[in-house]
């Protein structure tokens, strides 16, 4: 469960720099300015909350394994 856990973050934020090129492709400048910075936060801000919810997941099938 995991890994898809963390597969879908990771394909999220690829598909986020995907689209960032797209517009550097289409030179789509002041909205690569407007959007920069708050994707650059949204961004973080999933990993990290991806990264602990997952790390609490196994610390809870951790202790179930040990009873």
């Amino acid at each position: 469960m995991v890994i898809i856990s963390l597969s879908a973050c990771a394909i999220s934020l690829c598909f986020q720099i995907f689209y960032h090129h797209h517009l550097v492709k289409i030179e789509e400048w002041s909205t690569l300015m407007d959007t920069a910075g708050a994707v650059a936060f949204v961004s973080s801000v999933l990993l990290i909350i991806t990264i602990l919810l997952n790390a609490a997941t196994l610390l809870v099938y951790q202790k179930q394994d040990a009873k």
